[in-house]
């Protein structure tokens, strides 16, 4: 799936400080740091675009970063792990092995699809070493090709990657303004696809409306399922809906705040807890269906959770990729999502060019949770806990 950066210097705004890491196992160690980056990153990007669709998927991100992350040195390798929740005195092999894990732990399984994807295209006239390639290859199953970036030929050699690992959900996420002058570029991908256990009937859905956040209203068709066992779920300012697919341990998990809340606000480490708590009662919910396509640049919300330094020259330190002259510049992430009657389609990109200077029982209680108001969306895998993608929805 998706997101891209681009190693160029722009001014960047001051860190934030952010919780220590604090879990034990590697499940939970790799868990927790996903988990922590992808809810801050999205309140960074929600604050960037306010009221506005923004979905993004954290394990993408999490790993196009993890992988650069390798090629870092000094402080900026410290802030880069500030950011993703790692701990800053684990030794590489340590961030190694729970990146593996966490990766092994997210396989495809039964009926629905989960796929990653990583790749390092070199340009032909560069210094990337050999050792941060290796990594690539043997800790994130990465594929690398040397091409010459300047070309426009390398423009729809990447673009057709990307749009190969995404089934065609992401056409493209480069452009040869993008990735003339980079020394490499490193790309993820993201793909999943699942039907729901218990799918909604298509004769129910009936046009209804949508009320948005400045008070307008928009018809969309408003899916119904009745008495969905073991689906609803509330916490502090929310309810939800949890919607397994089928032989997957992966849900959807819908959330709809409470009247006078955002979407973005109950996105939080309590709500993610909340959620994984089950009641025993029937739901009945009515929800629309929708598509989004989301892109935008993560820059600032980088920079503002203390990657700052990644993004300077002087200043980053990318030794370790093989020339002192490496620094990040931007950083951009493309997804979409689709949700119908019978399940979930998600995808995502991720690049980062890398530059030189120069069934209900009876007598258990039904709730009703009708979604005609923006909500917030998060696709989960409950083994590993880990998000896999995550969002609010103001318009569907």
């Amino acid at each position: 799936m998706p997101s891209w950066w681009n190693l160029k210097r722009k001014d960047i705004p001051p860190a934030k400080e952010r919780e220590p890491h604090s879990t034990n196992s590697v499940k939970d160690r790799a868990e927790f740091s996903l988990r922590s980056f992808g809810l801050s990153l999205l309140q960074q990007q929600c604050a960037q675009a306010p009221k506005q669709n923004v979905f993004i998927s954290p394990l993408s991100i999490f790993l196009a970063l993890a992988m650069i992350e390798n090629g870092a040195a000094g402080e900026t390798k410290a802030a880069i792990r500030k950011v993703l929740a790692v701990p800053a005195d684990a030794n590489e092999e340590a961030v190694h092995k729970f990146t593996a894990a966490l990766l092994k732990l997210l396989q495809s399984q039964g009926e629905a699809e989960l796929s990653t994807a990583n790749s390092v295209w070199a340009d032909v006239r560069s210094t990337i070493r050999p050792d941060f390639v290796r990594i690539c290859q043997e800790i994130y199953g990465g594929t690398a090709q040397t091409l010459d970036l300047s070309h426009p030929s390398s423009v729809t050699t990447i673009n057709d990657w990307v749009a190969k690992k995404t089934k065609g959900k992401i056409p493209s996420i480069v452009t040869l303004e993008d990735i003339t002058g980079a020394s490499a570029v490193l790309t993820n991908a993201v793909y999943f696809k699942g039907k729901f256990r218990i799918p909604f009937q298509t004769e129910a859905t009936r046009p209804q409306p949508f009320y948005l956040s400045d008070g307008r209203e928009k018809v969309v068709a408003m899916m119904r399922e009745v008495s969905l066992p073991d689906s609803y779920r509330s916490g502090e300012r929310f309810e939800a809906a949890v919607l397994p697919y089928k032989n997957s341990t992966i849900v959807l998990y819908v959330l709809l705040p409470a009247r006078g809340t955002s979407p973005e606000q109950i996105l939080t480490d309590e709500s993610m807890q909340e959620l994984l708590v089950s009641k025993p009662i029937n739901l009945d919910l009515f929800m629309p269906r929708f598509t989004l396509d989301f892109s935008g640049s993560l820059k600032k919300s980088l920079a503002q959770l203390g990657m700052g330094i990644a993004f300077q020259y002087p200043g980053a330190d990318f030794s370790a990729l093989g020339s002192t002259l490496f620094f990040l510049g931007e950083v951009m992430h493309k997804t979409c999502l689709e949700v119908d009657e019978e399940g979930t389609v998600a995808a995502a990109a991720t690049s980062v060019m890398m530059d030189e200077y120069s069934a209900m029982p009876l007598g258990v209680e039904t709730k009703t949770l009708v979604f005609d108001r923006p909500f917030a969306v998060v696709l989960r895998d409950t083994t590993t806990r880990a998000i896999i993608f995550d969002g609010v929805v103001y318009e569907p």
